[in-house]
C-alpha cells in the first residue's frame, strides 16, 4: 500500500483544541522537526464542526472553520506544509454518530451494522445515499483540503464492509482503523499469555474490510506495557514470533505505546522508551505520539531509533529472529542488520556478535547495528 516504509505521527492529543491561537498555527511550526525524524504521515484531528471540542461529535462535515483547532484557511497551510516536507495527511474520519449533517443540512437516519456508540446514535451506513455522501465528503477533504488518508475512528460502529466500502470509494493512500477490544485477562489481573484470539480479530478485521486499511495493533500495545514490567517473555510467542498483530499481518500492523485516548491506560511513564526500541525496530508501521516526542523531551531518543529504522530499511515485513525473551531481557535481530535489547538484565553472553555496534541506547534498551 505504501512504497516507502511507513512512520505515522499522532500530531494532536487531547487537549490540543485548548491551544491559544489554534493548533494547527502551532503545529505547523514543527513540521521541519517531525520531516528530520523521518515521519512519512501525520494524522491530524477531526476536522469538522463538532459539538465536542475535541471534534469527535461532528455536526456540518464540510464545515471547517467552526473546529476548535482553527479554521480551513489554517488546515490547507498546514497540509501545504507538510506535503512541502513530502508528509502525508491523515484525516480523522468521525462517521458513527447521528450528529451528522449532510451537505443539505439533512441529518442521517436511523439503522446501523455495528455497535452502538453512547455519546450519540449511529446512523446508517447501510443507506446508498449515506454511502454515497460520506464518500463525497471524503473525496472532497483529499481534492479540494489536500488529505491524503484517512484513520477510520471506532470501526465497531459499522460492519467491515462499509470500511471496505469507504475504501474502494475513496482510494486513499494510507488508511489505518481503531478496533479497540478488551484483551483476555488471568484471574491475577494480568493479561493471559495467548492472546491469538485477540490479534485475530484484528487480522479477521482488515481481511473482511479488503485487505487494504491497517488497524492499530492494540494487541501489541497492551503486551508490550505488560512486558516492560519484569515479564519481558511476553514478546514472543509459542511459535517463536512476535504475540501482538505484528507476528501474524505485520504489514497491516500499526505499533503504538499510547494515543490521545489512552489516559486511562497509558503505558508505563518510566518505560516508553523501552516501548519505543521496540516498535521502532520491529516489523509493522510504528506510529509516534505528539506528547511523548515533544512534550515529554523525547524527541532526540525518538528520532535516533527512527533513523536507525530507514537507514537499514526496516519495513512492515522485516524479519525477526528473538534470541532471548526472559522476565528481565529480551533481545531480537531484525532483518539481520539491527539487534535490540530490552530489559536491566546486563549480561548477556555471546548474543551480541562482534560485527555489531552500538548504535544508540537509554535505559534499559540499546540497539546495534552491523557494521
Amino acid at each position: 500500500m505504501i512504497a516507502a516504509p511507513a512512520l505515522l505521527f499522532q500530531g494532536f492529543n487531547w487537549e490540543s483544541s485548548n491551544k491559544e491561537g489554534g493548533w494547527y498555527n502551532s503545529l505547523i511550526n514543527l513540521v521541519p522537526e517531525l520531516a528530520n525524524a523521518g515521519i512519512t504521515h501525520v494524522w491530524l484531528p477531526p476536522s469538522s464542526q463538532s459539538v465536542s471540542p475535541q471534534g469527535y461529535m461532528p455536526g456540518r462535515l464540510y464545515d471547517l472553520d467552526d473546529s476548535k483547532y482553527g479554521n480551513e484557511v489554517e488546515l490547507k497551510a498546514l497540509i501545504k506544509a507538510f506535503h512541502d516536507k513530502g508528509i502525508k495527511c491523515v484525516a480523522d474520519i468521525v462517521i458513527i454518530t447521528e450528529l451528522l449533517k449532510s451537505k443539505m443540512g439533512e441529518e442521517y437516519g436511523n439503522l446501523d451494522s455495528g455497535d452502538y456508540f453512547k455519546p450519540a446514535p449511529d446512523i446508517d451506513h447501510l443507506n446508498p445515499r449515506v454511502q454515497k455522501e460520506l464518500s463525497d465528503w471524503m473525496n472532497w477533504l483529499k481534492t479540494e483540503i489536500g488529505f491524503d488518508g484517512w484513520r477510520f475512528d471506532f470501526v465497531r460502529g459499522y460492519a467491515p464492509s462499509i470500511t471496505k466500502l469507504y475504501m474502494e470509494n475513496t482510494s486513499p493512500d494510507f488508511a489505518v482503523g481503531e478496533l479497540w477490544n478488551p484483551l483476555s485477562y488471568d484471574q491475577d489481573g494480568k493479561p493471559n499469555y495467548n492472546q491469538d484470539q485477540h490479534r485475530n480479530e484484528l487480522v479477521q478485521w482488515v481481511q473482511t474490510a479488503g485487505g487494504a486499511v491497517t488497524a492499530f495493533d492494540f494487541t501489541t500495545k497492551e503486551i508490550l506495557q505488560a512486558a516492560v514490567q519484569g515479564e519481558l517473555w511476553r514478546l514472543k510467542d509459542s511459535n517463536e514470533k512476535p504475540s501482538g498483530m505484528m507476528g501474524v499481518l505485520p504489514q497491516n500492523a500499526v505499533t503504538f505505546i499510547d494515543n490521545h485516548d489512552t489516559g486511562q491506560w497509558p503505558f508505563p511513564s518510566d518505560k516508553v522508551m523501552q516501548g519505543y526500541a521496540y516498535i521502532l525496530t520491529h516489523p509493522g508501521i510504528p506510529s509516534l505520539f505528539y506528547d511523548h516526542f515533544f512534550d515529554w523531551g523525547l524527541k532526540d531518543e525518538i528520532a535516533k531509533l527512527a533513523t536507525i529504522r530507514t537507514r537499514n530499511g526496516i519495513r512492515e515485513t522485516s524479519k525477526v529472529q528473538i534470541m532471548a525473551s526472559d522476565s528481565d531481557l529480551y533481545v531480537a535481530a531484525i532483518d539481520e542488520k539491527v539487534i535490540v535489547k530490552i530489559g536491566p538484565k546486563m549480561d548477556l553472553g555471546n548474543l551480541i556478535p562482534p560485527n555489531f555496534l552500538v548504535a544508540t541506547s537509554g535505559n534499559d534498551y540499546c540497539v546495534w547495528e552491523q557494521k
